[in-house]
């Protein structure tokens, strides 16, 4: 069915960088009575997405940043949508720099999209869906994102490094999704990522419900994810695998 009750999200890809065989990049599907929302479009997801819904049943396209395992898969959509598919343009949230991006791989952009930008502190309503961007620390404009629906609420780190917390999206989160590209050892190194150990940490000092873990770098163990995570954490923690959906 195209639209649930309650809000819910399913996973379309989980990779971070590149994916591994079989994955797909960064992509998620947020769903509501009343909206259908694409979160992060990242290669291989466009396939996944349709095993639960055709593009005509979708309500808005929201893209994190623009690293191109989190977006590349629009210029595909921007094909469907321009040639194929009968329905108006989309609305794609999204960030200046990505729009640049976009506007140089989809030369009659607006035939296919409704492009919105989106910057730190932003709202927006989609559908029965209450949207909260928030600017992580990450190498490029990077948008973490909080969803608000029926009562209940998620939350997507996007890519960030540590010094951003869960907290600058609001208190009482149910389910955060969270970037966990690496273990704790590569913590020294620095990188603007979060270890598996730091995804707990920041969950657990937000209070938030429960924790999905996702982005892991190619090469992970997920077993070893969990443990770190769980460890730091101290609830319920699960992996991001593509056709899961998780009801918040």
């Amino acid at each position: 069915p195209a639209m649930t009750d309650g809000l819910s999200v399913t996973v379309l890809g989980a990779s971070g960088s590149y994916a591994g065989p079989g994955g797909a990049c960064t992509g998620f599907l947020v769903r509501s009575p009343s909206a259908n929302v694409w979160l992060d479009a990242g290669p291989g997801t466009l396939a996944n997405l349709q095993d639960h819904l055709t593009l005509r049943e979708l309500t808005a396209i929201v893209l994190t940043h623009e690293h191109p395992d989190h977006w590349l898969e629009l210029p595909v959509v921007y094909s469907a949508v321009r040639h194929y598919e009968r329905r108006k343009p989309v609305l794609v949230y999204g960030t200046a720099s990505t729009l640049a991006l976009a506007e140089d791989l989809c030369p009659a952009l607006p035939e296919a999209f409704e492009w919105r930008l989106i910057s730190d502190g932003m709202t927006a309503t989609i559908g029965d869906q209450d949207w909260r961007f928030s600017r992580t620390d990450h190498y490029v404009e990077t948008m973490g994102v909080r969803i608000d629906s029926g009562g209940k609420s998620m939350m997507f780190t996007a890519d960030t490094g540590p010094r951003w917390e869960f907290t600058n999206l609001g208190q009482g989160i149910d389910l955060a999704i969270s970037e966990s590209t690496f273990l704790s050892d590569t913590e020294p190194e620095g990188i603007l990522h979060l270890s598996a150990r730091q995804a707990g940490s920041l969950a657990a000092e937000a209070g938030v419900g429960r924790l999905v873990l996702s982005h892991l770098a190619p090469g992970q163990e997920p077993e070893a994810h969990l443990a770190e995570a769980e460890q730091a954490f101290g609830g319920p923690v699960a992996v991001a695998a593509i056709g899961e959906t998780y009801h918040v």
